[in-house]
């Protein structure tokens, strides 16, 4: 017994301990969301709808939640939800409803508002619309039928329809499967998942599972959409032989009987684009669409870059959304980035966004002005060509910090060599003969006779030390000639090398290129531009065309450097490597 109290005991501290630990990690960010199970419905229709607060467990009041003044409400409840992932935190509680429409129309349902320990917190707005019940010409359709329907049946070329299917029933159904019609040119896509809600048909009740798609059509001509399928069990009662304890219903069991139910057929009639006012930069763009841009920093140093950001998105086919181009400026580098196009599906249909980036590297102070960027499109809402731009965005750049270059490393290799020779001292000999101070060293005649060699050697010797002073720089100079002119030869050597071996940087490539243009022309040019290399290339022999791929290259590997990729590995070095060549047999 004592060791079951000792046990609960623990328990209990385990328990209080848990809660003041969740209590620490407790996510004290409140936040609301409203959301509806579906955007349209008929006015006999349920819609339901939830309304989450993120970061508590509970609360002692319901939201207001403004827009539902031609609605039935009823409360039904709500539900509470803690999750710790990766020891964070977190908490919920959602408030559920079922509202009614009373009239056709459309209307914006929230936001809804709430107060908490002081704070009044807000959700978003959803937007509904409510159209005609569903009504047949009396004809009981039975207790399960499907329904099909299009939101328009006149459209253009690459517009979005959305085609509808509910399937009504009053009875328990499961292995529910679905066919949809094969029409050629015509595609479906789903866009939501399926939804089930209560509605009213005829002046019967029914249960409802609906699901969207959006339907593409990529030729015009009229087209006739067979009935769509719908494969299920009907679940119906079994009762018993009549005798026994077993006819009761209680005891009844079920038996499933499959059943197909097909859809109504639809027309649908597809439109082509109208030829009349049609921009010339017309790309095809179909749906609504909207631009927006930004350019950061839009004050910087010259040395420094800006991005400028372009953003074109909304419903439609953004596949066709074309790559807009900065016109180019004197003294104003534009390096493109590689643009990103991102689609997805929401209640609406498909929506699709394309963002695209530049570098602009300016290589003088002053102010440059980005002239607007333009786009065209059919706007499906409006039936009509419709062309949106940016705004023009202004960039403003002060002067830079002088640059300072190290002679010693810009130089080519027979400069340094040179400077190397004149800078070193070299000991060649002694232009004083020795000093006797004694008479006694002119005495011994074996001694004079000992020296005599060494006397001639050393009033010859300043003699020859000149001559190999003479030989020396003049051959000396025709050597270092001769070693920076291999090095000069070797120059095309290495860079041809490196783009083998297929692992060098693009920043690293640039690099190359620079200090090959200089050790092999004798340069001295530490910032060398892509039409300075090509201006230098030109005034040496090398061909036109040849100078305009070299400086394509050099432009090409810039961007790479100022859209952030200079570290990725060049994909540039097979066709490098045939410019250095062709460089090498036309240069003079």
């Amino acid at each position: 017994m004592k060791n079951v109290k000792k046990a609960l005991i623990m328990l209990f501290i385990l328990f209080l301990f848990a809660g003041l630990t969740i209590s620490c990690f407790a996510d004290n960010n409140l936040s609301m969301t409203l959301s509806l199970d579906r955007n349209e419905a008929a006015i006999a229709d349920n819609i339901r709808m939830v309304v989450k607060i993120s970061g508590t467990r509970s609360s002692d009041s319901w939201p207001s939640i403004n827009g539902l003044e031609l609605f039935d409400v009823v409360q039904q409840g709500t539900s509470s939800r803690v999750e710790i992932i990766n020891t964070k935190f977190s908490s919920a509680i959602e408030y559920n409803y079922m509202i009614q429409p009373k009239e056709e129309g459309t209307y914006k349902i929230g936001p809804a508002r709430l107060t908490i320990d002081g704070k009044t917190i807000t959700s978003n707005t959803e937007n509904l619309t409510i159209k005609k019940t569903d009504r047949s010409s009396g004809v009981n359709r039975g207790e399960i039928f499907l329904n099909a329907s299009l939101s328009s049946k006149e459209i253009y070329i690459e517009e979005q329809a959305v085609y509808t299917l509910k399937l009504y029933y009053q009875v328990s159904v499961k292995d529910v499967s679905l066919s949809l019609p094969e029409v050629k040119h015509l595609a479906f896509k789903q866009i939501e998942k399926p939804s089930e809600y209560q509605s009213v048909y005829n002046g019967k009740n029914y249960q409802v599972l609906e699901v969207r798609y959006i339907l593409l059509s990529s030729k015009e001509g009229n087209y006739s959409i067979n009935p769509a399928r719908i494969n299920l069990t009907v679940m119906q009662a079994r009762r018993g032989s009549g005798f026994g304890i077993f006819d009761d219903p209680f005891f009844s069991m079920t038996a499933g009987i499959t059943k197909s139910v097909a859809s109504n057929p639809i027309e649908l009639k597809v439109l082509p684009l109208p030829k009349k006012e049609r921009p010339s930069d017309f790309t095809g763009m179909i749906g609504t669409f909207d631009i927006k841009s930004s350019l950061e920093p839009a004050k910087i140093k010259k040395g420094e870059s800006a991005t400028l950001t372009v953003v074109i998105e909304g419903h439609g086919n953004a596949k066709f959304i074309p790559d807009l181009h900065v016109p180019a400026q004197q003294y104003l580098k534009v390096y493109a980035d590689r643009p990103v196009l991102e689609e997805s599906v929401d209640s609406d249909g498909i929506k699709g966004s394309k963002t695209l980036k530049w570098a602009l590297a300016p290589e003088k102070e002053g102010q440059y002005e980005i002239p607007p960027l333009r786009v065209s499109f059919f706007d499906t809402q409006k039936k009509q060509y419709r062309t949106i731009e940016t705004l023009p965005s202004q960039l403003s750049v002060l002067p830079g910090e002088k640059e300072t270059l190290n002679s010693s490393i810009m130089l080519p290799d027979n400069e340094r060599i040179k400077n190397a020779a004149k800078k070193e001292v070299k000991q060649i000999g002694y232009d004083i003969l020795p000093v006797h101070d004694s008479i006694k060293d002119l005495t011994n005649s074996s001694s004079m006779q000992n020296r005599v060699p060494l006397s001639c050697f050393v009033l010859i010797a300043p003699c020859l030390v000149f001559l190999l002073i003479y030989l020396g720089l003049k051959f000396g100079g025709k050597s270092q000639k001769a070693i920076a002119a291999v090095r000069t030869k070797k120059a095309a050597g290495n860079i041809i090398r490196k783009c083998g071996k297929g692992k060098i940087s693009s920043n690293d490539m640039l690099f190359e290129l620079r200090n090959y243009l200089n050790k092999r022309l004798g340069l001295d040019l530490g910032l060398l531009t892509a039409y300075e290399a090509e201006k230098i290339l030109k005034s040496n022999g090398v061909r036109s065309e040849t100078a305009d791929m070299f400086r394509d290259i050099v432009l090409k590997l810039e961007g790479e450097v100022y859209t952030g990729r200079g570290n990725e590995i060049c994909v540039l070095a097979e066709k490098i490597s045939e410019v250095i060549k062709k460089v090498e047999k036309e240069i003079r």
